[in-house]
């Protein structure tokens, strides 16, 4: 899942609309709609208020937001699967020293 499919999740289960999301966020209801609809990314300062707003975990939502920003950086990447693993190789090298 998305960040973007979730928080739309979230919302409508709720059953608000996008400008109630939008002024909690301080944010214009065109630009939640494009987070929604994968076409932008949050800014991460907003996500512990939105997960507050939602009265949902944080941990969650900053999985998906992070998530979806990896692929951005890396989708067109042919070597994107290398740079994973070799990333994934070292953060778990880091783990182990802490």
């Amino acid at each position: 899942m998305t960040f973007g499919k979730r928080i739309k999740e979230l919302r409508e289960s709720k059953g608000l609309f996008l400008r109630e999301v939008g002024a909690a966020l301080e944010l214009d209801n065109a630009f939640i709609s494009k987070v929604e609809n994968g076409e932008r990314l949050l800014p991460r300062k907003h996500i512990e208020k939105l997960a507050k707003f939602f009265n949902t975990d944080i941990n969650e939502l900053l999985v998906l937001w992070l998530s979806d920003k990896i692929i951005e950086l890396l989708l067109n990447e042919p070597v994107a699967e290398q740079v994973l693993k070799i990333s994934q190789k070292r953060l778990r090298k880091d783990e182990n020293k802490n």
